[in-house]
């Protein structure tokens, strides 16, 4: 059975530690044989991120029983002056937050008269990928892992067995992302999951789900440190849960009439005079969340949502900076377009239609009758889609050469500007970027000639 995540939290075989020496120093009002008894302790150190090699700038050391703190600097070094001998050293960070490690911690020999420079170390990438990712092969460029627990929307209770899916677009200008874009994991015993071999510089999404419970499709952003941790809240279907938050700008002030848009829900939200927004009425389980605003920088981020009352979700939007004389056309994507196409269907997750079959159709609806799970009603000229879901029939997603649509769109189309069709039952099963904020349902990719043939 692997070990969960907090392995790494207490580093003692692997942070290297020294102490420097202690002293008496005079204090006023005491006595002289009462201050013989007041040892002032002063620890001076490192603290290095092996993941990064380099430098800890920046992080927060404590010293314990007392308490006392000091910032390391450019250079990751520190200095604490203490009244009372050192028991416990610990740091905080936030790219120990970031990466799951927590914190670094270790006890102190209380005893020793003489006391050397501290070197406090993360683990590094090749320490943590063999205890967390033995039997697989590191790969450079792919040595990056995501981790994380599964927890039901209690909160607290871990759940075993569920399946994790990560999935991440191809780097077309690099050999980065070269081979699969999706792994699947199962959590252990303890509800912890690990994905290795994911590229630390690409845009990942991952989803949970079993029989009964689901997230929605979380976006982890590229990062170039190679460990990122993401937990997963996992709600069954029809449970929902509040969620309260405010939108502010840069300056804290309130962001009227920005729209929210949660994974799972079928409706808007629109935030109050006052920046505010609330519903009681979301899906359980961990959502992307899209937050959107006129003159803002889109912003999206992932929220628990939980059977009781969580935290205030806070979302602070930037205003757009535009740069004029820069012109993108979608010509530059579309051979990008194509080959991802093509690694899709090499993968084989989806349904896929191509020209040929397509060629020998009689209309746009007849792409679709008769495919498995794919129930479609109406005539050519105006149709509906509906696909197989957990619980019945629901309404796919449509996306037109990447762009959201709707049947009525492709009802109007002719046959023979149809290139290529994707069709997905579930909502695990989309591909990464027409999962961001997506209902739990499946999806529909439309491509045409005109993209393909560019």
């Amino acid at each position: 059975m692997r070990t969960s995540p907090g392995w790494y939290t207490s580093i003692s075989a692997l942070a290297v530690f020294g102490l420097s020496g202690g002293r008496a120093v005079p204090t006023p009002g005491l006595s002289t044989s009462r201050q013989a008894r007041i040892v002032a302790d002063t620890i001076r150190g490192v603290v290095f991120d092996s993941l990064m090699r380099r430098p800890m700038a920046g992080a927060t050391v404590l010293a314990y029983p007392n308490g006392e703190a000091a910032i390391t600097d450019d250079q990751g070094q520190f200095k604490i002056q203490t009244h009372a001998r050192v028991q416990r050293l610990a740091v905080f960070d936030g790219l120990l937050d970031r990466t799951g490690i927590g914190s670094l911690s270790r006890l102190l020999d209380t005893t020793a008269t003489e006391r050397a420079v501290i070197t406090i170390a993360t683990p590094s990438l090749a320490t943590i990928w063999a205890r967390l990712c033995p039997d697989k092969v590191s790969a450079r460029g792919r040595d990056g892992i995501v981790l994380g627990a599964a927890r039901t929307a209690d909160g607290s209770t871990r759940v075993a067995g569920v399946h994790v899916r990560a999935s991440w677009e191809p780097d077309a200008l690099s050999q980065i992302g070269q081979g699969a874009r999706v792994v699947d994991v199962r959590t252990d015993s303890i509800g912890s999951f690990y994905v290795c071999g994911v590229p630390p510089v690409a845009d990942v999404f991952i989803v949970g789900y079993s029989a009964e419970l689901s997230s929605g499709s979380v976006g982890l952003p590229g990062d170039s440190v190679p460990l990122r941790r993401q937990d997963l809240i996992l709600g069954a279907p029809g449970h929902a849960g509040p969620v309260r938050g405010i939108v502010q700008d840069s300056r804290r002030a309130p962001v009227a009439g920005a729209t929210i848009d949660v994974d799972g829900f079928e409706t808007s939200l629109t935030t109050d005079g006052a920046g505010r927004f609330a519903s009681t009425r979301m899906p359980t389980g961990t959502r992307s969340m899209l937050v959107r605003a006129v003159g803002f920088s889109p912003v999206l981020l992932a929220i628990d949502v939980l059977e009781r009352s969580g935290d205030e979700v806070r979302v602070e939007l930037e205003r757009n900076v535009f740069l004029p004389g820069v012109k993108v056309t979608e010509r530059t994507k579309a051979p990008v377009l194509r080959q991802e196409f093509e690694e899709r269907r090499r993968m084989g997750v989806g349904q896929f239609v191509e020209a040929m079959e397509i060629k020998s159709l009689y209309n746009v609806r007849s792409i679709f009758q008769g495919r498995p799970g794919v129930t479609v009603q109406g005539n050519p000229s105006e149709f509906t889609l509906w696909v197989t879901a957990t619980a019945g029939y629901c309404q796919p997603a449509v996306f037109l050469d990447g762009f959201r649509s709707d049947t009525q769109v492709l009802s109007a189309m002719s046959k023979d500007r149809i290139a290529a069709v994707e069709i997905y039952l579930r909502s695990v099963e989309i591909p990464a970027r027409f999962a961001v904020v997506q209902r739990s349902c499946g999806a529909v990719l439309v491509w045409t000639t005109d993209t393909f043939s560019r």
